[in-house]
């Protein structure tokens, strides 16, 4: 039924970068104590007809008269009240997501004891007294990767008497990006080469191109011998070749065979962020996916992004990041 309840809200409830709430969007409902706070008036009403006592009457008369009055400054407190979406940080998969949300007034109205929520989240208090505006954060908890839409938001207020709840339920059509768990792990198969440059190379005896000349060394192989210089006289000496190896980092899809998918993109994203803190260059390869080695908080990010969004429909998602 909750479920059905909250598809039917979300039917009905228009997403928007910014609301105002007014008389079509919010609801006035007693509280507990308001119940009790109306079967006791009428408990002293039926007493006062019993035994014919004025001030009876009186008393509760004027408990009914609060209650109406309590439903009007209630409603009036949350009435006018605009709820506007910020940009959210990404978190991990596990986290909690701070969604960014702020209150505004106008200058003439004060708002008191204003509290936030999603459903059964953590309650937020704020006010809007001495300031026109201000940014609460509403939490709840990130399930899985990817983009993942906010629960409709709830306001409410029991101000001031705590007899009725004004309260209304929006949709800001916020998101956040939530990228894998990391899972940590030995990474000794890395090398980060040496200062991260796109250029730096490893060094190391080979057979691809020539290099220099080296004094000969019993044993060494005769065909690689410099016998043109042998010929001029300038004595007996070896060629020498290497290989260029690249120092740059490649994370690929394959080095964790034997894990499930979020397994992969745990521990792949456990490696970007070592290698970032290390200010290496490294890039990443992905089913479908190859992103060239570099270093730096931009491409940290945008390595973070794809993993998050790996075989996920990929959405542009206004004031997500």
């Amino acid at each position: 039924m909750q479920q059905q309840l909250t598809a039917w809200m979300r039917r009905r409830i228009k997403p928007a970068e910014e609301i105002t709430l007014n008389r079509r969007n919010i609801y006035v409902l007693p509280t507990r104590n308001g119940l009790l706070f109306i079967l006791s008036a009428a408990l002293i009403f039926i007493a006062a007809i019993n035994y014919a006592v004025s001030l009876a009457f009186g008393l509760a008369f004027m408990m009914v008269s609060l209650f109406v009055l309590s439903i009007l400054y209630t409603f009036n407190n949350l009435n006018q009240v605009t709820l506007r979406r910020l940009p959210v940080r990404p978190v991990y998969s596990g986290e909690s997501i701070a969604y960014n949300v702020e209150l505004s007034r106008s200058p003439s109205r004060r708002h008191e004891s204003l509290e936030l929520c999603f459903d059964r989240g953590v309650v937020t208090p704020g006010d809007l007294l001495d300031v026109d505006r201000v940014q609460l954060q509403v939490f709840t908890p990130a399930t899985q990767r990817g983009y993942l839409s906010a629960p409709l938001l709830r306001i409410s207020t029991c101000f001031p008497l705590g007899l009725c709840r004004a309260w209304s339920v929006v949709d800001l059509d916020m998101h956040c990006l939530v990228y894998p768990k990391p899972i940590a792990f030995v990474m000794s198969q890395f090398n980060a080469g040496g200062g991260g440059s796109e250029d730096s190379a490893l060094l190391r005896d080979g057979s691809e191109e020539f290099y220099g000349l080296r004094d000969y060394v019993p044993g060494d192989p005769l065909r690689q011998v410099a016998w043109k210089n042998v010929a001029r006289g300038q004595g007996m000496h070896v060629k020498q070749f290497v290989d260029y190896v690249d120092s740059r980092v490649w994370l690929d899809w394959d080095m964790f065979f034997g894990f499930d998918v979020e397994g992969r993109l745990s521990r792949l994203c456990y490696c970007v962020l070592q290698l970032s803190r290390q200010q290496a260059a490294f890039g990443m390869k992905l089913p479908g996916v190859e992103i060239k080695p570099a270093t730096g908080i931009e491409h940290r990010d945008a390595l973070l992004r794809e993993l998050a969004l790996f075989q996920i429909e990929r959405r542009g998602l206004a004031g997500s990041e």
